[in-house]
């Protein structure tokens, strides 16, 4: 449990700070892939999805000294491979919005939270 809350803590996002409620998340996904260098936990994306129409990619992070590596590439088209779904979704901070629009994803519509840590 301690690598996967060291991998989100790495790319400094909160869910690391709660490595219980971090790994019951991750069990409850869908589909979820890991990237590892030997033993160590490099990467990972995970997904929610309804069974036919939707993926939802809930997260999909690489350790900082791992990226620009294709590890995030490489993640991706493992999770939409697994089953075709015709929409594939997620949400994308602007300073890497140029990672998914290399990985084919199109900007549309405006993404809506409610975020209570």
């Amino acid at each position: 449990m301690g690598g996967l809350a060291d991998l989100f803590l790495s790319v400094n996002w909160n869910s690391g700070k709660y490595p219980d409620r971090l790994y019951k998340a991750i069990c409850g996904s869908t589909y979820k892939v890991f990237a590892y260098d030997k033993e160590k936990l490099v990467g990972m994306v995970s997904g929610l999805a309804d069974g036919e129409i939707n993926l939802i990619i809930s997260y999909i992070l690489v350790r900082p000294e791992y990226q620009r590596k294709k590890i995030g590439s490489t993640l991706l088209q493992k999770i939409i491979a697994i089953k075709h779904y015709s929409r594939v979704v997620l949400i994308s901070e602007e300073d890497i919005k140029e990672f998914y629009l290399y990985n084919h994803f199109i900007e549309d519509g405006v993404g809506m939270f409610k975020i209570d840590w």
